[in-house]
């Protein structure tokens, strides 16, 4: 009895949506000539349609590795009736998603934008939020000093084989075997050689960069600190709609912390959906003050509690700074004066006026305020007005809901993504490579998401009913 594979597959099966998207988005961008793989050009290659689809479904069911995918076409009946019988080798497979970034990068923009138009998500609130993800490369990193005791270790190991070579050659009783152990060493000299080349080009790569830390298989990677330690990573970002929870944005930083990126973070957003945000959530990792003003300027309120500074862990034990803006002064908290020395003076973040105190000699609290033998000095940021109001904003009861609020939102896509994957790091080596990854990752999720906000056949008209077309 002949048994089809098309009754096998139930008709609310996911796997029939995956399908249904990659063939629409196909069919909608014809003749794209970055859809690498459907050239007609030598031997028949595999459509970029089946080939999408494949990855799609691997990362949706949490099949990243390009051996186990090709596995799969062999033994299971939803990957053999998705590829309609197809059967690509692992390598086939590495290469398709390695050199199809824009493809892969341009579904999910175009996923994004059917969410916006059916009403799914948003975009007017968006949560921010960055995960350390190991890069494909070993826990160790390189630094200078590493370099170049490796190296030291290498000159070594060359000069105890050349020694060993002299003395094999000096040894004219047994030639014949003299002979083969000298071809041996030789052998392990050009290793040692390569390794040594390979390490002097790491330390050219190392001086150039601005990093303290390279790693041997992936150059981009940074040193970053996740739950088990330092290792060779990413910093994932993402920007989550709290409507749907879907990610909205997500991009890979070379950047070990997230406290300069919330600028970016907005204007990469806002360029990917097209949609200006009206709040955004983010934790105190991103505490920019003056990239958080700047946003604010553009009508965007901004809800990230600040960090604990020095200044704030001094007035907290009562060491409270009065500022008189009539006379321009500040008064100390015995009573004494801190007049106004120098004006815009610049620092790594802002601009700011400078006041001294000049009366500090036999203070009660000195020790306590300063340590320095001049007396206390005391900067006040060119936009300390806008960084009062600001404070104030972040103590209001509305504010306090929507910090509260960011963790329930941004915290989903990343449980989901783990829950399903485990413990991941990224499988391609290079910054542009990992973003390959990453879209497939966000792709996954939000079409697992969207199949748990619609029913089947409500998402497989929207999806037949949608122009998927790049502009």
């Amino acid at each position: 009895m002949m048994v089809s594979y098309e009754t096998m597959i139930v008709q609310d099966n996911p796997v029939r949506l995956i399908d249904l998207l990659c063939k629409k988005f196909i069919s909608d961008n014809p003749l794209r000539e970055e859809w690498k793989g459907s050239t007609n050009k030598g031997c028949k290659s595999y459509p970029p349609t089946a080939m999408l689809s494949l990855l799609v479904y691997g990362y949706f069911n949490g099949i990243a590795s390009s051996r186990r995918l090709e596995r799969e076409t062999h033994r299971n009946l939803e990957v053999i009736w998705l590829l309609n019988g197809l059967h690509p080798d692992h390598w086939t497979i590495c290469e398709f998603r390695r050199n199809n970034e824009k493809l892969i990068k341009k579904l999910l923009k175009s996923f994004r934008k059917f969410l916006l138009d059916k009403k799914y998500a948003s975009g007017t609130k968006l949560v921010f939020d960055g995960s350390k993800i190991k890069a494909y490369a070993s826990r160790e990193m390189l630094n200078s000093e590493g370099i170049s005791r490796k190296l030291e270790n290498l000159d070594k190991s060359i000069a105890e084989y050349l020694k060993q070579i002299d003395d094999n050659d000096s040894n004219e009783s047994e030639l014949e075997k003299a002979h083969d152990k000298i071809k041996k060493l030789k052998k392990k000299i050009e290793k040692l050689k390569y390794q040594r080349n390979k390490l002097e080009g790491l330390e050219k790569q190392l001086q150039a960069s601005e990093k303290n830390h390279i790693a041997p298989n992936d150059k981009d990677a940074v040193l970053v600190k996740g739950r088990d330690g330092m290792f060779a990573g990413y910093n994932a970002q993402t920007g989550v709609d709290a409507k749907g929870h879907f990610i909205m944005y997500d991009q890979i930083i070379s950047e070990s912390n997230d406290l300069g990126l919330i600028e970016n973070c907005v204007t990469q957003a806002i360029e990917e959906t097209g949609v200006i945000p009206e709040e955004l959530l983010a934790d105190k990792g991103y505490s920019n003050i003056m990239q958080i003003l700047n946003i604010e300027s553009n009508n965007i309120q901004c809800y990230i509690p600040l960090q604990d500074t020095y200044r704030t862990r001094q007035e907290r034990q009562g060491l409270v700074f009065i500022y008189d803006e009539i006379k321009d002064i500040y008064i100390c908290p015995t009573g004494k004066t801190l007049k106004l020395t120098s004006k815009n003076q610049k620092d790594s973040v802002t601009n700011y006026n400078l006041y001294r105190c000049f009366e500090c000699e036999g203070c009660p609290i000195r020790d306590d305020c300063t340590t320095s033998k001049r007396g206390r000095f005391y900067k006040r940021s060119v936009e300390q007005n806008r960084i009062d109001k600001y404070k104030q904003k972040l103590s209001s009861d509305y504010a306090k809901e929507r910090i509260a609020e960011r963790k329930g939102v941004v915290e989903h896509p990343y449980g989901t993504i783990k829950w399903l994957m485990g413990k991941f790091n990224f499988l391609l080596i290079g910054k542009e490579k990992a973003q390959i990854e990453l879209d497939l990752y966000s792709t996954a999720y939000n079409l697992k998401r969207l199949i748990n906000c619609c029913t089947f056949m409500g998402l497989t008209c929207q999806i037949m009913e949608h122009n998927w077309s790049i502009s």
